[in-house]
């Protein structure tokens, strides 16, 4: 026992060590929640400029490259399930958790293992399940059936899983050419103007109250949102998914997710699904290039009494039907182009042509 105290102990000091460094594989989450140092006691100066180097710290923090890897994972994980997924896109800033417990007074949801900023499933759903009963009128309102099958009740889970929402990867790219970083996090500052006032000490809002500055992080960037249904039958599982979708696209760009959205945070645009790449070209048959080379050629001729019948010749050779159509119909073509049709009309190389072309509808 006393030889775990004392590691515990230097682990103490060394995190206490004012030349601590952030290494670019960092955690910012747990930099930013777990950081054990002096905060300046009563020394609201010190203590203010502590906090604005740990900010400063947390924001220079990319995210790491086992995120990246995990990210990858994560999409096979999604794909596998037999979730849809959208890309939502922050507007301006976000922030997710400000209320949460932290070493300073604010907060900001990052993931416990990477450290990167990510919207929890159960804010996406109690953000869709606000705007539902709020802006869709009766047919949404709680516990009818719309409303259950997404949401579910007290005693009953919805239909609709909503995964966390993890941040994609090279999504906050800040500054131009070279100088580009991938920066997810940035410093802000909410202003207590009248702090007596708000505690409710009987003081009355005056000009020569103190401003209490509190700083915060944000966060910007595109976060992966996935929806499944794995217990409701296609179609209808894609048909509730979506409508899903749509409800969580009409709350994110106007009601906004987590704190500070009466004051723009939160917004978000969530981009329409890629469209389905398009089915493989069927591969080209050798005989129809030729073909369509030979019918070149014929559309060039001008000795068409002399040259036509070399043609009929290499028709002869071809034996696919595709190929055989394009040079019959070329020959055919060209002697009505030359005025040779009647003439050639008795010829059995060109009933020859005709039948084919007629055999085949043309």
């Amino acid at each position: 026992m006393s030889t775990y105290r004392s590691r515990l102990s230097d682990v103490y000091r060394l995190l206490n060590q004012p030349n601590i460094k952030r290494e670019k594989a960092t955690n910012a989450g747990l930099w930013f929640d777990k950081y054990i140092k002096d905060q300046g006691g009563n020394d609201a100066t010190k203590r203010g400029k502590l906090i604005r180097e740990l900010i400063d710290g947390v924001i220079e923090l990319p995210p790491p490259d086992t995120y990246r890897a995990f990210y990858k994972q994560w999409e096979k994980i999604l794909e596998g399930y037999g979730a849809k997924t959208r890309t939502g896109k922050v507007k301006g800033r976000m922030v997710v958790g400000l209320g949460d417990e932290s070493v300073l007074e604010t907060s900001i949801t990052l993931h416990r293992t990477y450290g990167v900023p990510y919207i929890p499933g159960s804010a996406l759903k109690g953000l869709a399940a606000s705007y539902a009963r709020h802006q869709l009128g009766d047919a949404w309102k709680e516990d009818s059936d719309a409303y259950t099958v997404v949401f579910g009740k007290t005693d009953d889970a919805g239909f609709i899983i909503f995964f966390d929402a993890f941040y994609i990867p090279g999504s906050a790219m800040q500054g131009e050419g070279n100088s580009k970083i991938e920066q997810m996090l940035f410093p802000d500052v909410i202003t207590v103007h009248h702090p007596n006032y708000y505690q409710n000490n009987g003081n009355a809002p005056a000009d020569w109250d103190s401003p209490n500055p509190v700083a915060f992080l944000s966060a910007t960037g595109s976060y992966l949102i996935a929806l499944a249904a794995p217990e409701l039958a296609s179609p209808q599982r894609e048909q509730w998914i979506e409508r899903t979708f749509s409800i969580l696209e009409h709350a994110l760009a106007t009601m906004g997710i987590g704190a500070k959205t009466s004051s723009g945070y939160g917004r978000m645009t969530l981009e329409a699904p890629a469209p389905p790449p398009p089915p493989p070209a069927p591969p080209v048959n050798p005989e129809v290039r030729t073909a369509e080379g030979y019918k070149r050629e014929i559309e060039a001729l001008r000795d068409v009494a002399g040259g036509i019948n070399a043609y009929y010749q290499r028709w002869k050779q071809l034996t696919s039907p595709e190929a055989r159509m394009i040079v019959a119909d070329a020959i055919v073509a060209k002697m009505k182009q030359a005025g040779r049709e009647k003439a050639s009309a008795e010829k059995s190389w060109y009933k020859d042509l005709i039948a084919f072309l007629n055999e085949a509808g043309k």
